[in-house]
């Protein structure tokens, strides 16, 4: 079906942003670490005339920091990478409607919805939509006010309603594609970084 083909794509640039974001996180990870080391190695020498323990508590405390701000940038660039990804799948959805797929996608999302509203009597769709809707609708009444990528919201005579926009569903499924994405990313990256 069209929207598993979708999905198989987003995960395929899914995984290319994941692999950009692993080599610009374990750089920048390496960077900070080794940074830190520098500083604890300055901070052991110009304190190697005071006790031992003191000196190896200063180093510690430097470490520890060092490790803090490697993991603050780890998950900042986690972040902008899922970003990065959320961009890329809006960017497609928003010109699904101009593919070949749409009408197909556009008819998985009315029978869905049908399918949860049966006795739904209203059709609306985005202005753009309106001549495929009407060629689908059988006895719904088309009516053309919502302003989405594509999809759908149908209505019932009982005042409910489903909202199954292209947007709706991508702000449903942000849990689980982050989920994903968390996971993939968890599985590729190595071993945390060795201590300073």
């Amino acid at each position: 079906m069209a929207l598993d083909d979708l999905l198989r794509a987003i995960e395929a640039e899914a995984d290319e942003q994941r692999l950009l974001a692993d080599r610009a996180t374990a750089a920048s990870a390496a960077a900070i670490v080794e940074a830190a080391g520098l500083q604890a190695a300055a901070l052991q020498a110009q304190l190697a005339a005071a006790p031992e323990a003191e000196s190896l508590a200063a180093a510690e405390t430097v470490r520890a920091a060092a490790r803090l701000q490697a993991a603050a940038a780890v998950r900042a660039a986690r972040e902008q990478a899922y970003r990065s990804l959320l961009d890329r799948i809006r960017e497609k959805l928003s010109g699904l409607r101009g593919s070949a797929a749409y009408p197909a996608v556009f008819r998985a999302l009315l029978d869905e919805s049908r399918a949860a509203l049966p006795d739904a009597r209203e059709l609306r769709v985005d202005p753009h939509d309106a001549d495929l809707a009407t060629s689908m609708a059988g006895e719904l009444r088309v009516v053309a006010v919502l302003d989405a990528w594509g999809g759908l919201e149908l209505a019932g005579d009982d005042g409910r309603t489903i909202r199954n926009t292209l947007e709706e569903r991508l702000a449903n499924a942000d849990l689980e594609l982050r989920g994903r994405f968390g996971r993939r990313l968890d599985a590729s990256l190595p071993t945390e970084p060795a201590d300073v």
